[in-house]
């Protein structure tokens, strides 16, 4: 049985073939396609030539353990890393097929395409690595200075970290995508990472809708307060840059 991949691949292959220099191999490509997507119901604008099935179909997966508080510093984090990776989160309950499951609890899934979920991880482990580093260090200064009673600053210097690095990876993007634009129309690079950025999104916004079709927004957590301004501070003379390297995975669980 043939399954929606595997013919978006097929359609693909043959979109390739369809721009040969041969009038009659085009032709016969070009007739092909559309009879696959009558018959499978998939739009042309659905697949291009550049789709690639061992990287571009979109996975999901959870990251961390279940759990009842959510760490709402350490999702928006992994939320901007996954974004900037062309993916998408959702917090969801847990379901019992899952490790860990227990009555009650929720967990981050995770929606991006199989060649970014490596980037994800690593981008993920080495910014949560060091919000929490640096969240110690402030922590430890903020209390030396004389404020022994305030509990919420850690938690606010770390909602500042990530929402500075959020910030840093958007504009990176947005920049990105200008200079992607601004090359000249026979410079195949820049196109060929627009096409890609189109159809990683695409891909995830497909499963996205096919997993929750009736997903909303969620509640936005609380900013501000003390700690706050340190840890934007902070995210912004973080690194965005850095080659990562493997470790465990950091929980989402409530801090």
């Amino acid at each position: 049985m043939c399954t929606s991949d595997s013919i978006k691949a097929k359609i693909s292959k043959l979109l390739r073939m369809a721009q040969s220099d041969n009038v009659g191999e085009a032709a016969n490509a070009a007739a092909f396609v559309e009879k696959l997507c009558k018959e499978h119901g998939i739009s042309p604008e659905e697949c291009s030539p550049d789709y690639d099935p061992e990287r571009d179909v979109a996975i999901y997966w959870c990251m961390g353990k279940p759990f009842k508080r959510v760490d709402h510093a350490a999702w928006s984090l992994l939320n901007y890393v996954a974004e900037h990776f062309n993916g998408q989160t959702v917090n969801r309950s847990a379901r019992r097929d899952e490790p860990d499951f227990d009555f009650g609890k929720s967990v981050i899934e995770v929606v991006a395409t199989k060649g970014n979920k490596v980037q994800i991880e690593l981008y993920y482990e080495y910014l949560y690595e060091v919000m929490e580093k640096l969240a110690d260090k402030a922590k430890a200064e903020h209390v030396a200075a004389g404020f022994h009673g305030d509990r919420a600053f850690r938690g606010n210097f770390r909602k500042g970290f990530a929402r500075a690095i959020g910030s840093r990876l958007r504009e990176m993007r947005k920049q990105q995508a200008h200079e992607e634009r601004c090359q000249a129309p026979n410079v195949s690079g820049g196109l060929a990472l627009l096409k890609r950025t189109e159809i990683e999104r695409r891909e995830v916004a497909a499963l996205v809708k096919q997993r929750f079709p009736r997903l909303g927004s969620g509640r936005a957590a609380t900013y501000g307060g003390s700690g706050t301004r340190a840890g934007v501070a902070a995210g912004n003379s973080t690194s965005v840059n850095r080659q990562m390297t493997r470790r465990s995975a950091p929980a989402l669980t409530g801090y």
